[in-house]
């Protein structure tokens, strides 16, 4: 795509276009070994996935994979940066309903929607942020505002249902519900419970 939109000139363009080649290039193998690293730290957890792995996985060498990242710490970096993205994207989804009610179960419907992968792997996002808070802390620092942007959001969410700025702990309680629900799940191995709990949430926040 981006050689289309580089013209021929006498003046060296057809060089400019091939490095622009390899940079996009350079760009999709990279965004391969964050997808295929955001997969296995799910599955296997960060501290047993290594550089490896990922490489093995995107169909490369480690010494290829090392041109790219230098170790497993720098890439989740990256598997981190996409979530927050693909977080605040669900966020900017779900905020085009004008109820904040509504909003919040369409939040929690994910939930239920998602609950075969969450009763066999749980949460993707509150396990990174364990694997690594063991491992290193500026690790830790970064996947903790992937649930404090979660918790900041479902804040939003209160103080307009509630129409003050104070809403106590009502955000906090839902938080840990929701979590809550996925350890049990987990434990129970019963992906239904999920549902059930969901809609036992909506209907509280229904009645505020």
């Amino acid at each position: 795509m981006l050689a289309e939109k580089t013209g021929r000139s006498d003046t060296g363009s057809d060089i400019a276009q091939g490095d622009d080649a390899v940079a996009y290039d350079d760009e999709q193998q990279k965004f391969i070994l964050v997808q295929v690293a955001q997969r296995l730290f799910h599955e296997k957890g960060f501290s047993k996935t290594s550089l490896s792995h990922i490489a093995r996985g995107a169909g490369m060498s480690h010494k290829m994979a090392q041109n790219y990242f230098s170790s497993t710490k720098e890439i989740c970096h990256q598997v981190i940066d996409v979530y927050l993205k693909n977080q605040n994207d669900q966020f900017e989804k779900i905020n085009q309903n004008s109820n904040a009610r509504q909003r919040l179960s369409l939040y929690l419907d994910q939930f239920a929607e998602d609950s075969d992968s969450l009763v066999t792997r749980g949460c993707p996002l509150t396990n990174l942020y364990f694997d690594v808070k063991r491992e290193d802390e500026a690790l830790a620092d970064h996947a903790a505002k992937l649930l404090q942007n979660r918790l900041d959001w479902i804040k939003e969410q209160f103080v307009m249902v509630m129409r003050v700025e104070g809403v106590t702990d009502l955000p906090e309680r839902l938080a840990s519900a929701i979590q809550g629900i996925v350890i049990m799940a987990q434990v129970t191995g019963n992906d239904r419970l999920i549902g059930h709990q969901v809609n036992q949430l909506k209907s509280w926040i229904r009645s505020m």
